[in-house]
């Protein structure tokens, strides 16, 4: 997918909505890999019907067509219904009744730093109508573009207070007072005034202004200054805590951001030692693995996540603060000090870990995992019936 740009606007557009298996596309699949298209309208049809959902955009998106992969393996990949599958039987929502919280990023952040886990720092929040105690509330454009010329403490990070995918986001690297510009990113200026009428006009619910978050030397020497969090994602089981798999958005050299579906981002798939093993760079027919980043021209392979036991410790703490989930998403950049929680997932999209590491999330690796902490959920949701249960009795025999 590209990302969209607007001359007039300044923050990030969503991509396109996803269409249909192109017939195009088929022919190209076709060309390229000697599957016929009648054989990829079968196995979309199969693969939708099966455990991961998958339409027919997601067949050629994950790159299931190849006619070497058997269809056992084809089926362990999943689409976006068929993640969204996994995370609710994982996390029922009669369980997980926090979630709104979760994804409250002002409230959020708020309580990881009042529990002293790390997390981004929120300068200021523009809102219409809500309070955040000492955390200054924008309430019009107008204390918008006072704020950002004459407190705002640069560079910032501005996204949605709801919302995922990067959409809606800008980073701001500067003003120019003299000029009324913000500069952005991607390198582009963009008006002061317009900027601060943009978020409203767009965002009415919330928008959250946070400092920027600068990167470990050592990431940044290898994907330059623009944060490329983890994507990590935890499971909880009747032992406890513990991490499934961990990728590494790459964002690309032109982007604001990390989210895959821009145009030249990159996906890179980390071990348990915290080391990169390969890294892949788009999807279906455009997807290719590749060595070096395009710009820094160092090897991922090998390449170490600093920090890495901080890392894990702090993702399992993070999710021990609400066990009643049995996945969690978190996405976590890593500064010279250790890492940062940016934004915490209560519905992780897998498709990530399929793009980095070539395999499908219902491999037979992880598949006792999920279950063993569907199975805990139940658990815990059958104890809080119980309890309630009791508690009820109880009230009637009082009365």
């Amino acid at each position: 997918m590209n990302m969209q740009t607007h001359p007039q606007k300044a923050l990030l557009a969503a991509p396109p909505n996803p269409a249909p298996a192109a017939s195009q596309t088929m022919i190209e699949v076709a060309r390229k890999h000697g599957v016929s298209p009648v054989r990829q309208m079968r196995e979309m049809w199969t693969l939708k019907r099966g455990p991961g959902k998958l339409e027919g955009h997601e067949y050629h998106a994950t790159g299931v067509y190849v006619p070497d992969m058997a269809m056992d393996d084809k089926k362990t990949y999943v689409g976006r219904i068929g993640s969204y599958n996994i995370n609710v039987r994982l996390s029922p929502p009669k369980l997980t009744e926090t979630r709104a919280f979760l994804r409250d990023k002002v409230m959020y952040t708020a309580l990881l730093t009042q529990l002293s886990l790390p997390t981004t720092t929120t300068q200021a929040v523009v809102s219409a109508r809500r309070v955040f105690g000492a955390i200054p509330a924008l309430r019009n454009p107008d204390a918008v573009a006072q704020f950002l010329q004459n407190e705002a403490v640069y560079p910032i990070f501005a996204k949605p207070c709801e919302g995922a995918g990067s959409v809606g986001s800008a980073l701001i690297t500067g003003l120019d007072r003299g000029a009324g510009l913000l500069h952005l990113g991607n390198g582009r200026d963009v008006g002061l005034d317009s900027f601060a009428h943009e978020i409203f006009h767009d965002y009415p619910e919330g928008f959250i202004l946070q400092s920027a978050i600068r990167q470990h030397p050592d990431m940044a020497a290898m994907t330059g200054d623009a944060v490329g969090t983890l994507r990590i994602v935890t499971l909880r089981d009747a032992h406890g805590v513990s991490m499934l798999y961990t990728v590494w958005k790459v964002p690309s050299p032109k982007a604001m951001s990390d989210n895959f579906w821009q145009a030249g981002s990159m996906v890179a798939e980390v071990d348990d030692t915290g080391r990169v093993v390969r890294c892949n760079k788009g999807s279906g027919l455009s997807a290719e693995w590749i060595d070096m980043h395009p710009v820094s021209q160092r090897p991922f392979a090998g390449f170490q996540i600093p920090h890495w036991d901080q890392v894990q410790h702090v993702a399992q703490q993070a999710h021990m603060m609400f066990p009643e989930f049995g996945i969690v998403g978190w996405d976590m950049a890593v500064g010279p000090q250790g890492p940062v929680i940016v934004e915490c997932n209560d519905n992780p999209f897998h498709t990530l870990y399929q793009l980095a590491t070539g395999r499908g999330i219902l491999n037979t690796d992880f598949t006792p995992k999920l279950d063993a902490a569907a199975a805990e959920s139940q658990a815990i949701l059958r104890g809080k019936v119980a309890i309630f249960q009791a508690r009820e009795k109880a009230k009637k025999r009082k009365a």
